[in-house]
């Protein structure tokens, strides 16, 4: 899909998606929602994928945010994690040269001020990334995906580490260009945390959270948290699902449920 020619200087939000289609129609009817003066141009980043996946992409664009871009990924160097696709995804959102560069995954469901709050703190210092949620073990450097935002310039310091050198071989990529830091991890954010430690660069969160990062390891796993049937049908049994979730099946230190009834930051 071609993009429009008049995306710089946009705020973009990428958004990259592969399995959980159903959670993606979520995650896009929560950003139609979201209050920003401006316009934000949304860009879909499907990993590879077969055509049934696609089709049922673009229904769900089609459905809760029309306007949005859809772009496919092909035949790539395979990373756990969805490590590929996050990672090409935000270097073309710089490539586009947009000022922000936002990322929401497909799990991750934005609150009404998630863009004002991420453009407020960025305006207050120099952050090389805004978060979009605080977890209290992490340190002021410790970045964080779901839902965060970068300038370019702070993004283009990473941008040249995202290579086929990096995918074939991330654990030895990232000891010669950056020594060992045994807290970062290797993959996507592993790679992110190494350049912020790297430059001496701080990040910063909002409180309360402006997103809720509401994936979990049982959907689909244990047969209490299986969808079945079409897409359609799939997003309203997720939808009826994830209020009722019972906490000791998520299996992940950094779930958390969808707020319903929060009240937007003033």
């Amino acid at each position: 899909m071609q993009c429009s020619q008049d995306l710089t200087r946009r705020s973009i939000v990428v958004m990259p998606t592969l399995k959980r289609t159903e959670f993606l129609a979520l995650s896009l009817e929560k950003l139609s929602q979201v209050q920003f003066e401006q316009v934000f141009d949304v860009h879909i980043y499907l990993d590879t994928c077969s055509e049934e996946k696609l089709d049922e992409t673009e229904y769900v664009r089609d459905t809760y945010f029309p306007d949005a871009y859809i772009f496919r990924a092909g035949k790539h160097i395979d990373a756990p994690s969805g490590t590929w696709n996050i990672l090409h995804a935000l270097k073309s959102g710089y490539e586009i040269g947009a000022d922000y560069i936002f990322i929401v995954e497909e799990d991750v469901f934005c609150y009404p001020d998630y863009m004002s709050w991420h453009l407020a703190a960025q305006a207050s210092g120099d952050y090389f990334a805004t978060c979009g949620r605080l977890k209290k073990e992490y340190r002021s450097v410790f970045y964080t995906n779901p839902g965060s935002c970068f300038h370019r310039d702070k993004l283009g310091l990473v941008v040249p580490h995202i290579n086929d050198s990096y995918f074939a071989d991330r654990k030895g990529y990232l000891e010669s260009h950056f020594g060992s830091i045994e807290d970062c991890g290797d993959l996507d954010d592993g790679l992110i945390r190494r350049v912020i430690n790297s430059v001496g660069g701080i990040v910063k969160y909002p409180d309360p959270a402006v997103v809720a990062h509401s994936g979990f390891w049982a959907y689909n796993k244990l047969t209490q948290y299986k969808t079945h049937g079409t897409i359609q049908e799939r997003i309203e049994q997720l939808r009826n699902m994830l209020p009722g979730l019972n906490p000791k099946d998520r299996y992940l230190k950094d779930w958390e449920p969808y707020r319903w009834a929060r009240q937007r930051i003033s």
